[in-house]
């Protein structure tokens, strides 16, 4: 049986109350793509309620914690966030990236030990895609993942033939990597990532047109 996991790690541009006052004169970078992937949750939420799978996602925005990198990553501090007291990105890593991690794993584990196989599904949204439509992030060494793109890839074309699809490699110091570092079998995440200008400006394909075959053709 396939147990998804999906999540969505830039679904909002929330900066809590008790950040707020370290977060001012910030407020453009916030509510702009570098603080969060417009239409990301949006999409994350579509599929996820196709596939009765319960989302997990980010409630803070990425310019405190950025939980798509690996959790040992400094990387995951943006330059916003290093202004922070060391004292103050330890409660929010302890806040954010454990109960994230924890809920994560434990589902992971779960599903594992019951013989199931995981897929996890990460949603995001990213600027200057140009032309291309979407973008499949994955570990193209494992079988698992290359086999299930492919097939998400060919039920899209069935329906949009048209839509430019590509492909590239996942990093490794990313929450993904971590995933299949603590679960080397039975695990596999792919990232969907769509252009951006798509939520925005309906370019090169429609919002409700692309998230409509993306949640109609997900592989089951």
């Amino acid at each position: 049986m396939r147990v998804f996991i999906p999540t969505c790690e830039t679904a909002v541009c929330t900066v809590p109350e008790w950040h707020r006052a370290d977060m001012k004169g910030n407020e453009e970078q916030i509510t702009s793509a570098e603080g969060w992937s417009p239409g990301a949750l949006n999409l994350a939420q579509g599929v996820a309620s196709k596939l009765h799978a319960q989302l997990l996602h980010a409630d803070v925005s990425r310019l405190l914690v950025d939980l798509s990198k690996h959790p040992e990553d400094d990387t995951r501090w943006s330059r916003f966030a290093m202004k922070l007291t060391p004292e103050q990105r330890q409660r929010l890593d302890e806040r954010q990236k454990r109960y994230y991690l924890d809920t994560f794993t434990q589902r992971a584990a779960d599903a594992l030990r019951r013989k199931d196989e995981v897929i996890h599904i990460s949603f995001d949204t990213r600027q200057n895609l140009g032309e291309v439509g979407l973008l499949f992030s994955y570990d193209s060494r494992r079988n698992s993942e290359a086999d299930w793109v492919r097939e998400w890839t060919r039920a899209i074309h069935l329906k949009i033939p048209d839509l430019i699809i590509r492909e590239e490699s996942s990093p490794t110091r990313s929450l993904a990597g971590f995933m299949r570092e603590r679960f080397p079998a039975g695990f596999s995440s792919i990232q969907l990532i769509a252009n951006q200008s798509s939520f925005l400006e309906g370019k090169p394909i429609k919002w409700t047109e692309l998230k409509k075959v993306l949640t109609n053709t997900v592989p089951r």
